[in-house]
This record gives C-alpha cells, sequence and structure tokens, in this order.
C-alpha cells in the first residue's frame, strides 16, 4: 500500500506540473519565430484607445507614441533602433520560456522590453503578432530575473505588439538598384 501511495503522489505531482510545463513549451515554441527572425518591429503607446461602440480597449496601428525594431537575435543579444533614442544600440535577449525579455542598459537605467505571447495567427496558425510591453526603470533585478521584474511593473508599462519580418532587406531595395 506504500508503494502505491508513493505511485499515486508521483502522479498527482506530474498531472500539477503539466500544465505549467505545456504552457512554458507554447511559450517557447511561440517565440520561437520571432527568436529566429532577421527583423523584429514594435510599437508601443502611453495608453489604449477605447472602442466607441464595444469599449474593447484598442492600439491603433500607425498611432503608437514610439517604435522599436530589433535586428538579427542570437547569442543572447540583438541590435535595437528605437525612435526614443539616436542611434543604434546593443540588448541583451533573455528568453525565460514563459516570456522573451530585451534588455537595454542606458546611464543606470534599464528599457525592458517583453513580449508575453501571441495575440495573432496566420490561417497556417503560425503566431504573427505578439503582445509586448515597454518600462523604463532603475531595478537591477531584471538582469538576474527579468520575469520578476516585469510582473512587477507590467501595470505601469507601454502596452504594444510585436511583429517580425521574413522578408530582408536586399529583397526589400532590388527595386533601388
Amino acid at each position: 500500500m506504500k508503494r502505491a501511495l508513493q505511485r499515486w503522489s508521483a502522479i498527482a505531482s506530474l498531472s500539477l506540473l503539466a500544465p505549467a510545463v505545456a504552457a512554458a513549451a507554447e511559450n517557447a515554441s511561440t517565440f520561437a519565430n520571432i527568436v529566429q527572425s532577421r527583423f523584429v518591429h514594435c510599437a508601443f503607446y502611453k495608453a489604449y484607445e477605447v472602442d466607441r461602440t464595444t469599449g474593447d480597449l484598442l492600439l491603433v496601428e500607425g498611432r503608437s507614441d514610439s517604435l522599436t525594431y530589433f535586428q538579427p537575435i542570437g547569442g543572447g543579444r540583438a541590435r535595437q533602433i528605437s525612435t526614443r533614442m539616436a542611434g543604434s544600440r546593443d540588448v541583451q535577449v533573455i528568453e525565460t520560456g514563459k516570456y522573451l525579455h530585451f534588455i537595454d542598459r542606458v546611464a543606470g537605467m534599464y528599457i525592458l522590453t517583453t513580449v508575453y505571447g501571441c495575440i495573432d495567427r496566420d490561417k497556417r496558425g503560425v503566431c504573427v503578432t505578439y503582445g509586448a510591453r515597454q518600462s523604463r526603470h532603475f531595478d537591477p533585478r531584471v538582469l538576474s530575473d527579468p520575469d520578476a521584474v516585469y510582473e512587477s511593473l507590467k501595470g505601469n508599462s507601454d502596452p504594444g505588439f510585436c511583429d517580425y519580418s521574413s522578408i530582408g532587406v536586399q529583397e526589400a531595395s532590388r527595386g533601388r538598384r
């Protein structure tokens, strides 16, 4: 009976763990497309707009307060260009299984861009638009536990979305030769 109870306890523990593992696996596979992309574009807003007919919260494309662009992500790094700062910068990339974080260090301050999940899929079920939030803060824990920092700041961060492009710059500029 003791052995049967131990086996049941192990099965119960695994069944409680399974949803968390499945959610992490789903997010990891969701982030695979964005991490492998050559170009990632993000738009951030100071606040949501409200749809007059439904009352839904909206982020209207083309009316963002800032844009951020990341190019090749690899080796825990990416290159970032933002409308909030001149020039391009190297940023740290941390994928935790739950979120994908881009961390920029600026004179003692951190700019945390967190991609939290898929918000739109194409006809094949491939994620094409991701929900994201961006915050500016002074919490150095972001380098060791970005999930905790994101969770504590997400209510005060700028909402937005990111998408990725599989079309390279050369293909887009062929007509300019």
